[in-house]
């Protein structure tokens, strides 16, 4: 049994108890912190088949990232994930599992500068959001309704040096940054309340964010990672704030978290544009400068199932 016999060009065999991400990049390429593995690629032209383990470490659980390839992602995105289903099921009965010991994790996400035009970009693209189950369902792919799925939005703003003028900073004291982190949260309270945000939470600790399905929606911080449970079935009003006064982070990240009526079909786009246009006050609020910097907005959309 092979993968390349259900047409998938791009697996990749990870056992190393780290977290996969996955990248948009022009240059193929593999990178890897204590807690962490980067996997950069281009969908249009990168394939590859390798492994990345060490024999001599029994981890907690091994993983098989599918990469998909091509241009048409969305389109053909039922298709692959189709491809991937029968794959795992034929690893599945191949090493002796039960049905349901495989957990099949669905990821998508959109990346854009949410300021491209204000450089001077000319093209746009127009781009219709669904849940992922409801859009697979139109393409004739049908999901189990056991599935999980979240959809969350994440723009990452760069400590640019404007932050820092107006703050008050007194390097002398042993958290220097106090007052420019309450400027920025206060920042990030106005621009949620005037687009009726209302689950949301801003990082600035120097942690990685990762967002995930969680009916008690705990938030663990653990060394370089802090890990947020979302539950879209809650629909109650919650932030989380994280920063450290005592350090001066690279980059701020603003999370939006969508919960079960923003999945909808008539609602998905709607939730999309109150995130879009919550970073866009937040950067007036702290005079960004639209025409020369960057603010990165992902765009995630998550489904699990057991297969």
């Amino acid at each position: 049994m092979s993968v390349e016999e259900h047409g998938l060009s791009h697996v990749i065999f990870v056992a190393n108890n780290r977290l996969v991400r996955v990248r948009y990049s022009g240059e193929q390429q593999v990178l890897h912190t204590e807690q962490q593995s980067f996997f950069f690629y281009c969908p249009e032209h990168n394939s590859t088949f390798k492994g990345y383990f060490d024999g001599a470490i029994r981890v907690r659980k091994i993983k098989i990232l599918f990469l998909a390839t091509g241009q048409e992602l969305k389109v053909n995105s039922a298709k692959f994930h189709n491809k991937v289903y029968q794959a795992i099921k034929d690893i599945s009965t191949a090493i002796g599992l039960a049905e349901n010991e495989i957990k099949l994790r669905d990821h998508q996400h959109l990346t854009f500068d949410i300021f491209a035009k204000d450089k001077g970009g000319a093209n746009t693209l127009s781009h219709t959001f669904r849940e992922i189950a409801d859009r697979y369902e139109s393409q004739r792919q049908s999901i189990s309704s056991a599935h999980t799925s979240i959809t969350y939005v994440i723009a990452s703003i760069p400590m640019a040096r404007r932050l820092l003028k107006g703050a008050d900073i007194d390097y002398l004291s042993d958290e220097p940054f106090t007052k420019l982190y309450q400027k920025i949260e206060s920042a990030f309270n106005k621009s949620c309340q005037a687009n009726k945000i209302d689950q949301a939470a801003l990082i600035a600790n120097g942690l990685s964010p990762f967002v995930r399905y969680d009916e008690n929606e705990a938030v663990k911080v653990t060394g370089e990672l802090i890990s947020i449970g979302v539950n879209p079935k809650n629909t109650e009003t919650r932030f989380c704030v994280h920063w450290d006064a005592d350090k001066l982070v690279d980059t701020i990240r603003l999370v939006f978290f969508a919960d079960k009526s923003d999945e909808t079909h008539h609602n998905y786009g709607k939730f999309v544009n109150q995130a879009i246009a919550a970073v866009i006050e937040f950067s007036d609020e702290v005079d960004w400068k639209k025409e020369s910097d960057d603010i990165i907005v992902q765009v995630h959309q998550h489904i699990m199932l057991n297969v």
